[in-house]
């Protein structure tokens, strides 16, 4: 199986493409279908704050399509804030209004406005609870859809959807999506599922068939503290053996405001560090670093402090002693805007010591 992550603009739209791979032909009938999931688009047009003269925002590279109507009607759209940059009406309203098979599933504030617009039918837009610790006995919070099974003899696959929002954020910017994807089989799997007791010992106690194994996603634009994480990831992603973590999405720039504007804006590679080393992260994917035209009192004071591609990856993915032209750990990767990368199950630890 693998997740195919496309740049849908310059800043933190995305489509991430789960596709099964069988080891079988698919039954008479049936055939391997991709699960797509849509993340917090904005195409075209400004991004406002209130008013113009408070904040305003516009994309300086256009984005890959100009319209939702260019791309395949997505499975599933993710909308993680509830700020324009994110929440973004005209580029939303460009889906259809009722029918088709898109969900909007999105945070409670975001939800809010979007039935707002009083565009959608009711049953297009789903709120997103804030995910709670089933050890704690608290109700289940995880949004869970079903994937078809390959055959008739084999397996259903499960993608889950948990909104993870940093305690004590009143900015409502640092928060994180948590997405898994367990593929459908078109064969019965007999094996017992093996998840270890804690992410530290990923490659032995996980079971080797993929059909047990599930494809993970943490998708936090502004960033937000490995602590907010840490309960989704030692309850859920072990669980369902969904680690190490398939691919970060959080940003590479730190970006810093007046404290009465918000102070932290994006929390950046300082932040993201943590993350990435604690869940061995494949992939490192910068979102919300692109250039943007920002006017408004809002933005007169913003400090941007960059940090670049090669930077990053030589700390998580520094250069191996024994092997120079080899590096390990965590890929650092900058997608242009509508490139497309392509990351599959599995990951090489070396040899066991």
């Amino acid at each position: 199986m693998s997740l195919t992550v496309k740049h849908l603009n310059s800043d933190a739209s995305f489509l991430l493409t789960f596709q099964p791979i069988s080891q079988y032909p698919p039954s008479p009938g049936y055939s391997p279908k991709t699960f797509t999931i849509l993340l917090d688009p904005w195409l075209s047009g400004p991004s406002k704050i209130w008013h113009h003269k408070f904040s305003i925002s516009r994309q300086k590279a256009p984005s890959c399509v100009s319209s939702l109507a260019d791309l395949p009607e997505p499975d599933l759209v993710v909308i993680s804030q509830s700020k324009s940059d994110h929440c973004h009406e005209e580029t939303l309203t460009q889906l259809p209004r009722s029918g088709g098979k898109a969900i909007i599933l999105a945070e409670p504030s975001a939800a809010k406005i979007i039935r707002g617009w009083k565009y959608f039918d009711p049953e297009k837009v789903v709120t997103l609870p804030k995910w709670e610790d089933p050890r704690l006995r608290r109700p289940p919070t995880l949004f869970r859809i079903p994937v078809d099974r390959l055959s008739p003899t084999g397996t259903p696959g499960e993608v889950t959807i948990a909104y993870l929002p940093q305690r004590g954020d009143i900015t409502g910017l640092h928060s994180a999506i948590g997405i898994t994807y367990r593929p459908p089989t078109g064969f019965v799997n007999t094996l017992p599922l093996t998840p270890p007791s804690s992410p530290g010992s990923f490659k032995s106690a996980y079971s080797k068939s993929l059909s047990d194994r599930a494809l993970s996603v943490i998708y936090s634009p502004h960033g937000c503290s490995y602590k907010t994480l840490s309960p989704y990831v030692t309850s859920h992603l072990v669980s369902e053996a969904a680690l190490p973590l398939t691919a970060l999405l959080h940003c590479f720039d730190k970006v810093t405001n007046s404290w009465y504007l918000g102070g932290n804006i994006c929390s950046g590679f300082p932040g993201g560090l943590e993350i990435a080393q604690n869940l061995c992260a494949k992939a490192w994917i910068s979102a919300h670093d692109g250039d943007k035209e920002s006017t408004g009192f809002a933005n007169n004071n913003i400090v941007i402090e960059k940090y670049e591609r090669e930077h990053v990856e030589s700390v998580v993915s520094p250069r191996s002693a024994k092997f120079p032209n080899r590096r390990i750990g965590t890929e650092a990767i900058v997608l242009d805007v509508g490139e497309e990368k392509q990351l599959s199950q599995g990951i090489d630890f070396g040899p066991d010591e």
